[in-house]
């Protein structure tokens, strides 16, 4: 699995889902490589949580951009 923001955001799903392999000596990602059936569905769950997230930021961004706006003095 490629490190990117993608890969790491399903990672990030499957742990949160409880699907780590509760075995001692198991960690993440080795649970992760044995769960190849999952990994396009964590994916597009990833893919998703992502669009709305960056969609969540822009909105945010814009409102504190907008606010700056309202507190610096006329130039």
């Amino acid at each position: 699995m490629t490190s990117n923001i993608i890969d790491q955001t399903a990672l990030a799903l499957f742990a949160s889902d409880g699907m780590k392999v509760a075995t001692p000596g198991v960690d993440l990602k080795s649970s992760w490589d044995l769960a190849p059936e999952k990994h396009t569905a964590y994916r597009e769950r990833a893919l998703v949580f992502l669009k709305v997230f960056g969609e969540q930021m822009s909105g945010l961004a814009d409102k504190e951009i907008s606010n700056l706006d309202k507190q610096e003095p006329d130039r």
